[in-house]
């Protein structure tokens, strides 16, 4: 579809509600691993290495989505939808907000997983909360605003490159850890609606695996039990 197309048909329309889905990672990941930064004991490695390879996964996911949306959205709506009230605009602005948060809370989990003091632990906590907050921001609009406009003027195949860049960003060892982030809080027609969209190899890979792999690595991330609901 050129840039300057108008309105998608019906059946060439993305599902707005992905990107709902994909947004609930980290409005419970963030402020969740902030609690748990502040709450690890100091100088315990072992501790701060789970979380920090965890929020390398998060941070890293959040980074290239927001990417990704630059890249391939932005300038597509700017073409076919010239809202009236600047949302793409907008966007893009808060985008940069955030990459500014995102960078700094990046920085912060790098010079913890050297040091695993406190001090460094609360200033990391303290980014990861100014991060959510811009983020959440962010996302609340995104989703009011922005769907809309993605629902009329960007296909389903053009979302599913942005989805599809955003894999390519997670290392292969945890592509199942993502996915059950992403399946976590998912009603069961939003967990059928991404595994439908998976290769048959991949949704029994997931269905074998992928299950217990999350459950184990989310369990020892926030230490209390964790279940993701299985697929029927």
């Amino acid at each position: 579809m050129p840039p300057t197309a108008g309105p998608v048909d019906a059946d060439e329309r993305l599902n707005p509600q992905e990107m709902v889905v994909l947004h609930r990672v980290f409005r419970r990941e963030i402020p969740l691993l902030a609690d748990l930064v502040e709450a690890a004991a100091p100088g315990d490695r072992q501790r701060t290495a789970v979380l920090a390879d965890h929020l390398d996964l998060v941070l890293g996911a959040l980074g290239e989505h927001h990417e990704g949306e630059d890249d391939l959205l932005w300038p597509k709506l700017r073409e076919r939808a010239a809202p009236g009230d600047g949302v793409v605009s907008r966007m893009a602005d808060q985008h940069e907000a955030v990459a500014g948060a995102l960078a700094a809370a990046t920085d912060a989990s790098r010079r913890w997983r050297t040091r695993s003091d406190r001090d460094t632990a609360l200033r990391l906590a303290e980014a990861l909360r100014a991060l959510d907050r811009h983020a959440v921001a962010h996302m609340d609009d995104e989703e009011e605003h922005l769907l809309p406009l993605m629902a009329a003027h960007i296909t389903a195949r053009e979302w599913s490159e942005v989805g599809e860049r955003g894999r390519r960003s997670v290392p292969k060892s945890k592509l199942l850890i993502f996915l059950g982030a992403i399946l976590e809080d998912a009603t069961a027609q939003e967990r059928q609606l991404f595994l439908s969209q998976m290769p048959a190899p991949a949704r029994l890979l997931w269905r074998t695996l992928g299950i217990r792999l999350y459950q184990r690595t989310a369990t020892r991330v926030r230490r209390t039990n964790v279940a993701v609901p299985r697929p029927v």
